[in-house]
């Protein structure tokens, strides 16, 4: 990948994957997944339930391990302390134990405390479970990657806009962001690249790609996805 934003060689790449290739027991999940993310850029993973989302983010922060190929975070292994350092990794619950006890922690634009007392977790409903968890990995300072699978599930519409606002914050100011999501109005005009996992392989486009002029909407998103899966777009699989 380039960066939309400036010469390529004058922007470190954040995250680097070659031939990634993971299986779930005897399954193939996917294979051949290659790509540079650069620093300031950002890119969504599309792809249906079962398709391997969740996998493929667990795969670039070291949570699992691949069959084969490699991942680098700013040059360092995931699992390099070196590189964990700045990396913001939120995957909802799964990733925030219950019994942790939560204080008032702040307010939304509109004036709405989130968490008005120090209640555990799993008293809380689920969206202010995942607004709390948000708020703690992304209020963390110089990150230069930050990996999020379904960062959206459970919020409320307030909720929602103070996430793409700050996702977008962090990425101008030089964060590599990676985000999942079922929802693809979620992902529509935040991205600057878009992964597809699809049966058999895996296609990346530009965003420009996905709209020839005009932000990316979510039905374009939709449309493309549809054509993808439908085998009507000869485009190159990443391998």
């Amino acid at each position: 990948m380039t960066s939309a934003r400036g010469v390529a060689e004058l922007v470190p790449v954040a995250l680097s994957v070659r031939g990634l290739e993971v299986l779930y027991g005897r399954r193939l999940v996917f294979q051949g997944v290659s790509f540079d993310l650069f620093a300031g850029q950002s890119l969504g993973v599309i792809g249906a339930n079962g398709a391997g989302k969740t996998t493929l983010l667990r795969s670039i922060v070291g949570c699992l391990t691949p069959r084969s190929g490699d991942v680098r975070i700013n040059g360092l292994l995931p699992r390099d302390a070196l590189a964990r350092t700045g990396v913001a990794y939120f995957a909802g619950e799964m990733t925030l134990p219950g019994f942790v006890r939560a204080a008032a922690w702040g307010r939304l634009g509109n004036g709405d405390t989130i968490t008005p007392d120090g209640r555990a977790l799993r008293a809380l409903s689920r969206g202010s479970r995942q607004m709390l968890g948000l708020r703690a990995v992304l209020g963390r300072q110089s990150l230069g990657l930050i990996v999020l699978d379904e960062p959206w599930e459970g919020l409320d519409p307030d909720a929602a806009r103070w996430l793409t606002a700050m996702l977008e914050t962090k990425r101008d100011r030089g964060t590599a962001v990676v985000l999942s999501s079922h929802r693809l109005d979620d992902l529509a005009g935040l991205c600057d690249y878009y992964l597809f996992l699809l049966p058999q392989r895996v296609v990346i486009l530009k965003a420009h790609e996905v709209a020839d002029a005009g932000p990316v909407t979510p039905a374009l998103l939709t449309d493309v996805f549809d054509r993808l899966r439908g085998g009507a777009m000869m485009l190159r699989a990443v391998s």
